[in-house]
Order: C-alpha cells, then structure tokens, then sequence
C-alpha cells in the first residue's frame, strides 16, 4: 500500500501522522508519498510510505535502463 497525501494550493504536500493525526506542510515537489518520523511514538509515520523509499520498492518499478536516466532527471531538477 502507498498513502499519497494531497497537495495544497502553494504546492506543498500536507502530511497526516496515521498513529496521532499530527499534520505537517512538506515541500518536495516530486512526490505525495511522504513518511516522516513523528514524536507521538519516534517512528516513522505511515510505515507503508518509509517502505515504499528504503525497501526498495520505489526503485522496483522503474525498469533498469530507465534508472540513469531518472536520477539524471532529479539531479538537474532539485
């Protein structure tokens, strides 16, 4: 599973923890799957997301030959 949070009229994405219904505004324009850690338990929140970046699923979708040219992309566009 993979949250994607909405995004606000400035652009930024408005993060909900799922464990204490914190919220944050997040600016990173690349994505809506945001998991950050929250202070109400010091883990992440939500987990699927932190999953989704460091279990490599995130990379798994992208087909192999299309890597380089992907982080190319981010690099010239952050």
């Amino acid at each position: 599973m993979l949250i994607l949070y909405p995004k606000l009229p400035n652009g930024n994405i408005l993060w909900s923890c799922d464990n204490c219904d914190k919220t944050s505004e997040i600016s990173f324009p690349n994505t809506s799957a945001v998991a950050l850690f929250c202070s109400c338990d010091d883990t992440v929140h939500p987990q699927c997301n932190n999953d989704w970046y460091y279990k490599g699923l995130f990379w798994e979708r992208i087909p192999m030959e299309k890597r380089k040219e992907y982080i190319k992309y981010i690099i010239q566009n952050v």
